[in-house]
């Protein structure tokens, strides 16, 4: 009776969130989105597609961007940053950093505050047949307010994993620890001021329909 109920819930939450797309993607781009999943979970041969929830208020549920949208983001940024390290902050099951690495980049980290998430995407890694052989993949559990960011042209890539407060830490965090060329892709973009608190340049806007998926921030080399 329990897992019935559970997966009434998560079949209603499914439901929810196809009824969002579809109102504000469209509905023909919301069932390509859906062909996707299925397609590139295949193609990858890694599972990523279902929903964690979190009890946290700081710290946000799991859930996979969307294939096609992820696609679209990383062969924007690849052709000026594939060079730089690629770092999804709240990895969970890894998606993102398999993406990015079809996509072009070679050194990707996934960071990730749930250990069981970080196992999983651990799994999918010894699936996934990376398309650059010198690709180096790489999930570690850690806390993004603690983890030591390092001074190297990096991409972070966010799918909203925290508040607004957390966030507001987290970029402050990677500001004291880098002088270096430092972009951002941030997905599902509730909290923006904090990246324009940071005097962020606004790259891009990334919509489908009258959706906004995500915006791209940059910060400059520091000459100081």
């Amino acid at each position: 009776m329990q897992y019935l109920k559970y997966y009434n819930l998560k079949f209603l939450l499914y439901l929810v969130y196809f009824y969002r797309s579809a109102t504000l993607r469209g509905f023909i781009n919301t069932l390509r989105l859906l062909k996707a999943e299925l397609s590139f979970e295949k193609k990858f041969g890694i599972k990523t597609s279902t929903i964690k929830r979190s009890a946290s208020d700081e710290f946000f549920h799991y859930q996979g961007a969307g294939y096609l949208v992820l696609i679209r983001l990383f062969n924007l940024m690849a052709p000026h940053t594939k060079k730089f390290r690629f770092l999804d902050i709240g990895s969970g099951k890894g998606r993102a950093v398999f993406v990015a690495e079809y996509c072009g980049y070679e050194h990707l980290i996934g960071i990730e505050l749930d250990n069981k998430l970080t196992e999983e995407a651990r799994q999918n890694a010894t699936r996934y047949v990376p398309r650059n052989k010198i690709s180096e993949i790489q999930f570690i559990t850690d806390n993004a307010l603690t983890h030591n960011y390092i001074n190297e042209p990096s991409v972070y890539f966010l799918f909203n994993p925290f508040n607004s407060n957390v966030l507001m830490r987290v970029l402050e965090k990677i500001r004291a620890s880098t002088k270096s060329e430092t972009w951002f892709i941030y997905m599902n973009p509730l909290f923006r001021q904090n990246f324009e608190n940071q005097n962020s340049q606004l790259v891009a806007e990334i919509k489908t329909g009258r959706y906004l998926e995500a915006v791209i921030y940059k910060w400059p080399k520091s000459e100081a």
